[in-house]
């Protein structure tokens, strides 16, 4: 097929781009001798020239690094503040790894303006002509794709309206891949510091190694399954589009081999696999319960702990508020009040949740008035674990949901790839008439 050479200056569009802006492409091997128009400033370019003009384009690498690494810090400070009764050296790993992830995250934003000159220069031209060189070196044509060494796949677009229409469709794309990795990302350290934290306290080192088994094993079945999706993508999108289908054999193949394994010291925490849907038992064991289950029984809702222990999800404000009279009671004195006396009808009628009001129950399961002060003592701490059972269910239904992301991430960044393919192929019919001047 036929394709216009590329002189200086020709509109770049880019499938990592997160902004919707189009770029130029320009020369970088010296002293040119081939030039498109006779004022001699348009160079026509070669696979040698492998860089954009002024601006380079905020690349999704760098700023999906950055907010994984900032929404995993996060979401490990939440686990941790949720954990039951944590020992201080697991909260204090936890914080200098959530500590780590944070500065990461920081630390990728600085790269995300930055990125393109390094990586483009260590990139190179796919699809150029085979036999036409100027300056002895391939020409590059409308067909020509520029696979950075980022990830990323440029091309040449002659029309601006062309280059911004797909501009935005591709930074809508990265955007939406973005926003759910990091949400992903955000559950995940969640879970991992919950569920590690509470592996570790039951069953020590073997507790650590189970969850790290579990995840391992799901890291390598996300693999497959996102490379299978891939592939079905591929198999089946623009038919009738060689370019894209170009891409997909000569440009950017599909590999099962993880992006984590190629290039280790650009993975991020949207890599690994959540252990947010483990069931922990009291050993570390992977089949009990994780004290996330919830169970709706008698009207009310409960979640259930690996001890099978249910604690209704209620806070226990009215309890609160009703012992209050009780302020400045004597403990000896609180059966003679009308206040402590509806209090233990209430106690026995059910009207508190059952986790909140044990300690105002004898061995043989009697409400002991005398019992009602420490209860009030007690009710606070009380209420921050059942807040914290609730906060857990939310990580795990979270972490469930944030299980799909990937799935639903890896189709926009495909559609990306689409949209680069869709965006020279209307692109096609436009080009130039080439002036070379050999003196």
């Amino acid at each position: 097929m036929s394709a216009s050479y590329i002189p200086k200056d020709v509109y770049a569009i880019c499938t990592f781009q997160t902004d919707s802006e189009p770029r130029q492409f320009i020369d970088t091997r010296s002293s040119p001798t081939v030039f498109y128009g006779q004022d001699m400033k348009r160079p026509l370019l070669t696979v040698a020239d492998r860089n954009i003009r002024d601006k380079e384009f905020p690349c999704k690498n760098p700023k999906n690094a950055m907010w994984s690494f900032l929404c995993f810090g996060a979401g490990i400070l939440v686990g941790l503040a949720l954990l039951s009764n944590p020992v201080g050296w697991v909260i204090a790993i936890g914080i200098g790894v959530a500590a780590v992830s944070v500065a990461a995250g920081v630390y990728q934003s600085t790269k995300i303006n930055h990125m393109c000159t390094g990586s483009l220069e260590n990139g190179s031209w796919k699809i150029e002509h085979m036999t036409v060189r100027f300056d002895q070196k391939n020409a590059i044509t409308q067909n020509s794709m520029l696979s950075c060494d980022a990830g990323g796949i440029l091309t040449p677009i002659f029309s601006y309206a062309v280059a911004k229409k797909y501009a935005q469709q591709i930074d809508s794309n990265n955007s939406k891949e973005i926003g759910f990795n990091a949400f992903a990302s955000f559950f995940g350290g969640a879970g991992l510091a919950i569920f590690a934290g509470e592996a570790f306290m039951a069953a020590g080192i073997g507790g650590l190694g189970k969850v790290a088994l579990w995840m391992g094993g799901t890291m390598l079945a996300m693999n497959e399954l996102t490379y299978q999706e891939r592939e079905a993508i591929r198999n089946n999108s623009l038919e009738d589009n060689t370019h894209y289908q170009d891409m997909n054999e000569k440009v950017d193949e599909n590999s099962r081999i993880p992006g984590y394994i190629k290039d280790p010291l650009n993975a991020t925490p949207g890599d690994l696999a959540s252990p947010d849907i483990l069931e922990l038992n009291e050993k570390g064991g992977l089949a009990s319960r994780d004290g996330k289950t919830p169970i709706f029984f008698n009207g009310k809702w409960y979640v259930q702990d690996w001890q099978k222990n249910l604690i209704e999800i209620k806070q226990g404000t009215v309890l609160a508020r009703d012992l209050s009279a009780l302020d400045g009671v004597n403990s000896r004195e609180v059966w003679k009040t009308p206040e402590g006396k509806a209090i233990v009808e209430n106690i026995r009628n059910g009207k508190y949740s059952e986790s909140l009001v044990q300690t105002a129950k004898d061995g043989l399961g009697r409400v002991r008035p005398r019992n009602l002060p420490n209860l009030a003592r007690n009710l606070p701490a009380l209420k921050l674990q059942n807040i914290k059972n609730i906060g857990k269910l939310g990580v795990k239904g979270g972490g469930f949901i944030g299980f799909f992301f990937p799935f639903i991430a890896t189709g926009f960044s495909e559609d990306s790839r689409k949209a680069l393919a869709n965006a020279m192929a209307e692109d096609a019919g436009n080009g130039i008439n080439v002036f070379a001047n050999h003196g």
